[in-house]
């Protein structure tokens, strides 16, 4: 997702609108989750006092499992996100809260796929009061109960029964 800023260097009060579809199936793989297709950015950049002012929302559909029971869930993604950008570093207080880039053209697709990343939970689950699986036979709890005996205790944890 490149954008070329040259009409908004330099030029205090100038706009410049996006919009563009993010493939991120690569940068979430291993994550536990899937995007269903390409993730839909739209956003502007405005001048102010030389830095640039990057404010976007982003949306998609991803497909994961329940923390719980495993069972597949199909969820929409929106968040909102703002970045501050400079060229070249200068005219910027703050240098770690601002991304620096070079150029007239800056690749928004890493902003975005880091803002993606850090607007996902690192658990989903199906329903507020889902039961999860049985730890024994790995049966549906929220279908029921399994009947397995839950008084097992693991060998490991026998002694701290007798703690008083």
């Amino acid at each position: 997702m490149i954008c070329d800023l040259s009409t908004v260097l330099n030029n205090d009060g100038a706009t410049l609108s996006f919009s563009d579809a993010l493939d991120v199936s690569k940068e979430t793989e291993g994550l536990g989750i899937a995007f269903l297709s390409p993730v839909v950015v739209r956003g502007e950049i405005v001048c102010r006092n030389n830095v640039l002012n990057l404010s976007a929302h982003v949306e998609g559909e991803m497909t994961t499992n329940c923390a719980r029971c495993l069972k597949e869930l199909n969820l929409p993604v929106a968040f909102d996100f703002e970045e501050t950008l400079s060229q070249d570093g200068e005219d910027v207080p703050d240098r770690d809260s601002v991304i620096v880039f070079s150029g007239t053209t800056i690749d928004l697709s890493d902003i975005v796929v880091s803002n993606l990343l850090l607007n996902l939970s690192y658990k989903y689950l199906c329903n507020d009061t889902c039961r999860g699986i049985c730890q024994i036979c790995g049966a549906d709890l929220n279908q029921g109960d399994c009947g397995c005996s839950q008084d097992e205790i693991d060998p490991r944890w026998e002694q701290l029964k007798n703690f008083k």
